[in-house]
């Protein structure tokens, strides 16, 4: 597991160390995003709304160095994580023919169970027509996270999946789960999501993550 050195930060200012964007978790378990010139910001969508007055009545923060990590192995417990949605946002070719039903939705939910780790992501498409417009899940599809500093993971499907269409309610759904190997939860684990793509069999299309520290809050969990 990974080395962690706490840090105590004060209601109007906070020193770093390193010249690289860190992580880091408040008291009541929010992660933010600390800057070298010693700003900062909430990573996930759902409290970065709040004003900067706001966030700096709450700065008393535990930060993690994502630097100082270990060489132990990851190891594994049965277990599973509550389902949480991950990206949620406007689909590109959606909007080019509805103004309103173009929403795309993912919820995930994290696992381990006999050494084995994996997601079970729950598709939600506001069409009720979706394998028009984006096909069906192969295997071996990829889902693409970018990650704070550039690296990319690709998680893989284990199956193909066709989605539901529910045409009457206007919208579809996929069910289906991506393997994850202890590389890339090693890596995950450390690091914010910005970006997703998902590469379906018609096309490729970029979401927006509303959870960018959901690896970083729920590997703990799975893990001893």
């Amino acid at each position: 597991m990974r080395k962690i050195i706490v840090i105590c930060f004060f209601a109007f200012g906070f020193c770093l160390f390193g010249n690289a964007q860190e992580t880091a978790l408040t008291s009541k378990g929010k992660v933010v995003i600390l800057y070298e010139n010693g700003t900062w910001k909430y990573a996930d969508v759902s409290v970065s709304g709040e004003t900067q007055a706001q966030q700096t009545e709450n700065t008393v923060l535990t930060a993690i160095q994502e630097t100082a990590i270990s060489n132990e192995p990851l190891v594994l417990k049965d277990a599973e994580v509550e389902k949480i949605t991950f990206i949620e946002g406007a689909s590109e070719k959606l909007q080019k023919y509805f103004k309103d039903k173009n929403i795309v939705r993912c919820d995930f939910t994290l696992s381990s169970k006999e050494g084995k780790a994996t997601i079970t992501t729950e598709w939600k498409i506001m069409n009720g027509e979706a394998y028009s417009y984006f096909g069906y899940i192969k295997k071996e599809a990829k889902l693409s996270l970018e990650l704070l500093g550039g690296e990319t993971v690709d998680l893989a499907y284990n199956n193909e999946f066709e989605p539901k269409e529910f045409k009457k309610y206007g919208f579809s759904t996929y069910s289906a789960e991506l393997e994850l190997t202890e590389d890339q939860l090693e890596l995950l684990q450390n690091k914010i999501v910005l970006k997703a793509t998902m590469n379906w069999s018609r096309r490729a299309e970029e979401y927006q993550v509303v959870d960018p520290s959901y690896f970083i809050k729920t590997i703990p969990q799975i893990t001893e």
